[in-house]
């Protein structure tokens, strides 16, 4: 009888120990969507923001277009914002005339356009997005800026 009690102690202790490593696992689990589900939302927040920058941008193209750029590239690593950046709140943004075209996506064909690059990027350090899009506007009767192509600039490592 004795050495029954001791095996029901053994057994209980043994059942305890894997209800323990159950339960670890699972908070384990739970952290980890935890902390996945906080960098979506950062990333989320993020992208908000660049989108409302990109806006902010058509804005100032609106009120002052800049003068056609020598060279054209699109900024590079804006993720560090290196260069003539910009600053409102909620992010930074980069705006080039990019020159005429009478070939511009989605307007009609021979229909001379100016176009424009607005390069974006949201405030949050973590969760960092850039988004980038090109505007035209009519030559022969401006008018509101088209967005005729739009793109998200992932992280260059």
């Amino acid at each position: 009888m004795n050495r029954q009690r001791g095996m029901v102690l053994l057994l209980s202790l043994v059942l305890s120990l894997l209800l323990a490593l159950l339960a670890a696992s699972a908070l384990r689990d739970a952290l980890n969507e935890t902390r996945m589900t906080g960098a979506m939302s950062h990333g989320l927040l993020a992208f908000e923001q660049a989108e409302a920058v990109l806006l902010a941008g058509v804005d100032e193209l609106q009120r002052s277009p800049p003068e056609q750029c020598s060279d054209c590239q699109a900024p590079s690593r804006p993720h560090d914002l290196q260069g003539q950046w910009k600053s409102i709140e909620g992010g930074y943004f980069h705006l080039q005339n990019l020159g005429e075209t009478d070939r511009a996506a989605h307007r009609p064909e021979g229909e001379k356009v100016t176009l424009y690059r607005i390069t974006a990027v949201s405030e949050q350090q973590a969760a960092r997005q850039v988004l980038e899009a090109v505007y035209a506007i009519p030559t022969a009767q401006p008018q509101a800026p088209q967005r005729i192509l739009w793109r998200q600039r992932l992280r260059e490592d």
